[in-house]
């Protein structure tokens, strides 16, 4: 496995486990311990870091730019799923700390993807 999927696939993982903090910590009644938001914001440096990472190896390394029809199709059926499950479970969130958490996640999650995917789809073959 080249470096650019494995870059990819640890900025996938990195944004599910911020995802992860930001849910447990808008639903649980207790404030989260403060070392849970060290936490958080150590794994959002890593993201942000390696967002930047796959977004400059997508124009240090010469390869075209990326599609973004895929960011839009994300966003197209992304978007309806994250309200339908606010709506949902809307009496067990604490909307002050998820909105925000959210909101920045999203952009950047699909602002990232097309360059991912676009060194996914070209990574070479070994």
């Amino acid at each position: 496995m080249g470096r650019e999927k494995i870059l990819f696939i640890s900025f996938l993982l990195l944004y599910t486990a911020s995802t992860a903090i930001v849910l447990i910590a808008s639903t649980i009644k207790s404030p989260l311990p403060a070392r849970g938001g060290y936490l958080d914001v150590a794994i959002v440096v890593l993201i942000v870091i390696n967002g930047f990472a796959i977004h400059w190896m997508n124009y240090g390394m010469n390869r075209k730019r990326p599609d973004s029809y895929i960011s839009y199709q994300a966003a197209h059926y992304l978007f309806p799923f994250i309200l339908i499950g606010m709506w949902i479970y809307r009496e067990e969130l604490d909307f002050n700390i998820l909105l925000p958490g959210m909101a920045w996640r999203t952009f950047f999650f699909l602002s990232i993807l097309p360059y991912g995917l676009n060194l996914w789809k070209q990574a070479p073959a070994q």
